[in-house]
């Protein structure tokens, strides 16, 4: 009986440990796929445009079209189709 109780550890032992498979080391390119889609989607808060000025914009045009906004008078905009008739 003693016996059996000492060797009770033993077995428990080698029973849990073959619960455990073996692990595989990761590859050297593990998560590149993850980090390559979280760069695409980040934006970048300083951009460089070159050769790309300033938009065209014009100031009384715009402040025009804010009054015409608040005073609830829009201009529509043209109808656009997609068919010739």
């Amino acid at each position: 009986m003693k016996r059996a109780i000492a060797i009770l550890p033993f077995a428990l032992l080698l029973a849990v440990s073959a619960c455990e498979g073996p692990q595989r080391p990761l590859g050297r390119d593990f998560g590149d796929a993850t980090s390559a889609n979280f760069a695409r989607q980040v934006v970048n808060p300083e951009p460089v445009y070159a050769g790309y000025g300033a938009p065209d914009m014009n100031g009384t045009r715009a402040a025009d079209a804010m009054k015409r906004y608040k005073g609830g008078s829009v201009i529509a905009p043209e109808k656009v189709s997609t068919s010739s008739q």
